[in-house]
């Protein structure tokens, strides 16, 4: 009766069972609900670092998507370390998620690191769905195209006069970074432009990394596409320490339009991925791949949006 399960039990029974286990504050014991029907209503979610907010932003589009669905959520963040995705991974199978929505760190995706992360999720039979990063093979996948958003960013840099790009790219293990730069090598071979190898900084996806790349960059490009949000604010940091201004002296873009992006001072130019949507997508695969009970091989990539904003200037030469 208490886990509303059919019962031929009469509704003035039904009535008293419900008010007893209300006046004594019963509340159903989930472990072992969970041994009943092996089923424990959690998914596991682990995300390279929880402080960036694309990944906290798509936590929470998760979190609230899956409660939909009667599911709960327990989160690991690996601090981009493949040791900490192997070690969440046992650790949430042993806490018997129903499935798993692994985002892979940067180091996971070095020196073939994946091919045991695929091993082990192979022995433990855990439904699993990828997220934004993904390793070769038929598992499940949800991400943007980021070539194609790379793509439009980098023509966009091309309509207002720049031909000299700097990039600061994310980790080049990473699909998600060699998307984007394949999205900005195309744009400028159809331009019948090249790459300068000095203008590009390789690089991870954080502030810091943006700030030190702006350093190598800033006086050599007249626009920079830091390949995420965050490394765009260390961009802005960096030309305001060299007295720098946006855009008047560089243009600046970046990639995920994560919150702030759109309430600075200076207001970047990105590409919007589309986080909710994503999170829909990503839910109704696991979901299917828990209920069906078989496994599955959907790959779904999602377009993101060009959003024009402050960041982008009209190139001017020297001479004006």
């Amino acid at each position: 009766v208490l886990n509303n399960r059919p019962n031929n039990f009469s509704d003035e029974t039904i009535a008293r069972i419900i008010r007893i286990a209300h006046d004594n504050d019963y509340h159903p014991n989930g472990i072992a609900k969970s041994l009943a029907t092996r089923k424990s209503h959690t998914i596991g979610i682990i995300v390279p670092d929880i402080s960036n907010t694309f990944f906290s932003e798509s936590v929470k589009s998760l979190q609230l998507e899956l409660d939909k669905k009667g599911y709960a959520v327990l989160l690991c963040s690996s601090e981009e370390k493949f040791a900490n995705d192997y070690k969440y991974i046992k650790l949430l199978a042993a806490r018997q998620v129903d499935g798993l929505i692994l985002t892979v760190a940067a180091e996971t995706m070095a020196n073939n690191n994946w091919v045991q992360i695929k091993d082990l999720l192979a022995s433990l039979k855990l439904p699993t769905v990828l997220y934004d990063r993904y390793y070769p093979g038929v598992e499940p996948k949800v991400y943007v195209d980021n070539k194609q958003g790379a793509y439009e960013l980098t023509q966009y840099l091309l309509e207002n006069g720049h031909t000299d790009i700097g990039l600061i790219t994310g980790p080049l293990d990473l699909i998600s970074a060699q998307g984007r730069l394949a999205g900005v090598n195309l744009a400028l071979q159809e331009a019948g432009l090249t790459l300068k190898p000095e203008h590009v900084i390789n690089a991870n996806y954080d502030i810091e990394s943006g700030r030190q790349g702006a350093k190598q960059l800033l006086g050599n490009v007249s626009a920079i596409f830091a390949f995420n949000d965050l490394q765009a604010y260390g961009v802005m940091d960096a030309a305001r320490e060299m007295n720098m201004v946006i855009p008047r002296d560089v243009s600046l873009v970046g990639f995920d339009d994560i919150f702030y992006s759109a309430v600075l001072d200076m207001r970047l130019t990105t590409v919007s991925q589309p986080i909710k949507e994503m999170a829909k997508e990503l839910c109704f695969l696991m979901i299917k791949a828990i209920e069906d009970d078989e496994p599955i091989s959907n790959e779904i990539s999602i377009p993101g949006k060009l959003v024009r904003r402050d960041s982008v200037a009209k190139f001017r030469s020297i001479n004006g």
